[in-house]
C-alpha cells in the first residue's frame, strides 16, 4: 500500500513533508465512511474532487502538527 501512497501523494502535489500523514488520514476516514482504508485511497487516486479534498486534508494536518512543535 504505500507505493499507492506515493502514487496519490505524486498525483494531487502532497509534498514529502507532509505526506506523512497519509496513511493516518485515510485510516481514520475510511472508518467513518465505512471503507477499508485500501478502498478509499484507490477511489481518492480516481476520484479528482475526492483526491484533491484529501491531500487538503493532509496538507492542513501536518501544518497543524507543526505549529504544535
Amino acid at each position: 500500500m504505500a507505493s499507492a501512497f506515493v502514487v496519490f501523494a505524486s498525483r494531487y502535489n502532497v509534498a514529502v513533508e507532509d505526506a506523512y500523514v497519509l496513511p493516518a488520514l485515510f485510516e481514520r476516514t475510511a472508518q467513518k465512511v465505512g471503507m477499508s482504508a485500501s478502498a478509499l485511497l484507490s477511489r481518492a487516486t480516481f476520484d479528482c474532487a475526492l483526491g484533491e479534498y484529501l491531500a487538503d486534508c493532509a496538507r492542513k494536518v501536518a501544518a497543524s502538527d507543526k505549529a504544535a512543535l
